[in-house]
């Protein structure tokens, strides 16, 4: 049984691994000649705009200057545009034609801007969902036969 189990739980972490691949393969590569200076500024950024949303803000700096960006943080970033668009922050955040410090600085800033946004915010800290009050009320007949159970 056990053997079992654990060939299941290595088959959905296979089928989740194949899957994060795919969604990477449509994600843009982000590369060009990037100072660790630059990078650090949009990791504080970053992770600022994670805390305004309700997240912990725990990406880790670069230990240098880069020439691409690593898979996982344009993930983050990429969500970051898209929260940004659907709560109606009033912030555009695309990640078109980075290729340089002056872009990261450009989107640090409309991080920062986010990070401020109240309808950010107070959309990112909602549930998701809607909820539904409702009353119940018990007969007396009901309320007689709960009473016995």
């Amino acid at each position: 049984m056990k053997d079992e189990m654990s060939m299941m739980e290595e088959s959905y972490a296979n089928s989740a691994d194949e899957l994060q691949d795919q969604s990477d393969a449509m994600l843009p590569t982000i590369s060009g000649r990037f100072s660790k200076q630059a990078l650090n500024g949009l990791v504080a950024s970053f992770n600022k705009a994670l805390e305004a949303a309700g997240f912990p803000g725990d990406y880790p700096t670069f230990d240098g200057n880069q020439t691409t960006l690593p898979m996982e943080f344009v993930r983050g970033l990429m969500m970051m545009a898209d929260a940004a668009e659907e709560t109606g922050s009033g912030v555009s955040l695309t990640l078109d034609g980075i290729t340089d410090d002056r872009g990261l600085v450009l989107v640090a800033g409309k991080l920062d801007a986010l990070a401020k946004s109240e309808a950010f915010k107070k959309a990112m800290s909602e549930p998701e969902g809607t909820e539904i009050e409702m009353e119940v009320s018990v007969k007396p007949d009901e309320k007689l036969m709960m009473e016995r159970a």
